[in-house]
């Protein structure tokens, strides 16, 4: 028997570069999909672009974002979550490419025993001089836990994942900072489940761009080091009480946002931030607490 696999895809302008995305979809030697791309109210060509595809293949359903709902590629990657109707999720890009067998392989990583997501890894196509290689620390070689997500010990992308569907329903990506994204999102879901697989294959090939948010183009270094502080404080917020969430893992994300903080003489979230960290510490951190001010 066959599994639909739903994957999403969020768009916002991308007229030039989508119809390669969803060519790669066509591609697939595994051909039992759907693919739900929802518009973040484009204001270029792209719907005329997508809907071009839908009407040639109905396993394309395109939705775009309503206007009372938040902007963005999480709010729009929640959306895709509600709508899809498969047994598996994989999330997508839409200036990104799928390797022939992407769709397959996960499948049959995901199947190969009693697992609730699986992990392959992504690679650049367009970046021959290799700049700023996507770093997958330890992910092929170090136990898939809760712990070693959140403490950054592993890492992957948005790509790289294939989810049960129950399981990836059961939880949404952040709609408060988009920076945090990835690690919002599995944060939640390695706090739900550990049983998960890897392998190590490419079967997403991510397109570079030189003004790439990832790595810090055009925007400031202030504003940068604010959203790497909501990063972990959105996160923390979200899940502080989840009683699988371990003091270790408590400590590593309140600890990154006093650095962050400190060296950057930030007041962000001052007051809820040091009762936090003085309660997480059990009230031995006042001094440190006091040099924040």
């Amino acid at each position: 028997m066959k599994h639909i696999v739903s994957i999403i895809i969020p768009n916002y302008n991308r007229e030039n570069l989508i119809g390669e995305t969803l060519d790669s979809i066509l591609a697939q030697k595994y051909n039992n999909w759907e693919c739900i791309i929802i518009d973040d109210r484009s204001t270029d060509n792209s719907i005329e672009i997508i809907n071009q595809y839908a009407q040639k293949d109905k396993r394309f359903k395109l939705f775009q974002r309503p206007k009372d709902y938040p902007k963005g590629a999480n709010s729009c990657r929640n959306i895709g979550i509600k709508k899809a109707v498969g047994n598996y999720i994989i999330f997508f890009d839409s200036d990104d490419l799928m390797t022939p067998n992407h769709v397959e392989e996960k499948l049959n990583l995901i199947q190969s025993g009693d697992f609730d997501f699986a992990i392959t890894k992504t690679e650049y196509f367009n970046n021959p001089e290799n700049i700023n290689p996507i770093n997958y620390r330890n992910l092929f070689t170090h136990p898939i836990t809760a712990d070693s997500f959140i403490q950054k010990k592993i890492n992957w992308l948005t790509l790289d994942p294939i989810i049960k569907a129950e399981i990836s329903k059961s939880i949404y990506f952040t709609e408060n900072n988009k920076s945090a994204e990835e690690y919002n999102y599995f944060v939640k879901l390695v706090l739900k489940t550990e049983k998960a697989t890897v392998k190590n294959i490419a079967l997403s090939l991510r397109r570079y761009h030189v003004d790439s948010f990832q790595f810090g183009k055009g925007i400031e270094e202030r504003q940068r080091q604010i959203n790497y502080f909501y990063y972990f404080w959105d996160s923390y917020n979200e899940i502080k009480d989840h009683p699988n969430l371990s003091k270790s893992s408590k400590r590593f994300m309140l600890d990154q946002c006093y650095i962050i903080l400190k060296n950057n003489r930030f007041k962000l979230d001052l007051f809820h931030f040091s009762w936090e960290y003085l309660k997480l510490y059990n009230f031995k951190s006042i001094k440190k607490v006091l040099n924040l001010l």
